[in-house]
């Protein structure tokens, strides 16, 4: 039974990804969240779930201690070994000031947990995703990442392509080191979900500036992510997808 682990899984895409990877009776599914109290429509849906198919743990990204204490939970749950690491979890404090109006010690801190964070990250759930058999790390990242494209996306979410760009240089360095293992990388844009909050807050910019590109629902998203966990291999490793499965450039 293959097993994975999603963060960011209380709402959003995150869900979507956690229902929609369910739907495999042969899955088994650990959804992470921020706040256990606060995440009652994951808890619904888990319940329809029995507890051989289905967990939820606490894990806060921003939070060493968080992540470590919830490395060590996924780890009594996953005695062999965690097979696929997803993680969705993410921020965009700032999509409308430009880089003359952030708020630089927000800036700061976006930039902390996408970088030092992550990487904490994945240091932590390194070995259990070194243990299992299918040893997949893939982040849930952005277009707006991509050094090719940034210039003909002036004064759109300057801080989080910033951050984005980073996240996918951090996973691209690392990942040419990790497939030396046998662990598959890969860096996945989830598609503009105008329905999701960080696809909401970009939707005046795109009205104006690409009034015609491509609209994702969270189901259509969340059934290309999924077929691309499940098909990504060895020889797929450390590129940069849409989530319709094409290639995007770095």
């Amino acid at each position: 039974m293959p097993s994975y682990l999603v963060t960011g899984s209380a709402r959003g895409l995150g869900l979507h990804y956690v229902e929609e990877l369910l739907k495999n009776s042969a899955n088994y599914v650990i959804a992470s969240v921020r706040n256990l109290n606060k995440a009652t429509e994951l808890q619904k849906v888990l319940s329809q779930y029995p507890k051989d198919r289905a967990a939820i743990v606490e894990l806060d990204i921003d939070n060493p201690d968080s992540i470590k204490d919830a490395a060590a939970e996924v780890s009594k749950l996953l005695p062999e070994g965690l097979d696929v690491f997803v993680n969705n979890a993410g921020v965009n404090y700032q999509p409308s000031p430009l880089f003359e109006e952030l708020d630089l010690p927000l800036f700061e801190k976006e930039l902390n947990l996408e970088i030092i964070n992550n990487t904490i990250l994945i240091r932590t759930f390194l070995p259990l995703v070194r243990a299992g058999k299918e040893k997949k790390f893939v982040f849930i990242t952005s277009v707006l990442g991509s050094i090719h494209l940034a210039e003909g996306m002036p004064g759109l979410n300057d801080s989080y392509c910033v951050s984005r760009a980073a996240l996918n240089m951090l996973i691209r360095k690392w990942g040419g080191v990790l497939k030396y293992e046998g662990i598959t990388t890969a860096l996945i844009h989830p598609g503009w979900v105008p329905a999701t909050e960080i696809g909401a807050g970009i939707e005046p910019w795109m009205n104006k500036n690409a009034p015609n590109f491509a609209r994702v629902t969270p189901k259509d998203s969340a059934t290309g992510v999924v077929k691309l966990l499940e098909t990504l291999n060895i020889e797929k490793t450390n590129s940069f997808w849409n989530y319709d499965g094409t290639n995007l450039p770095w």
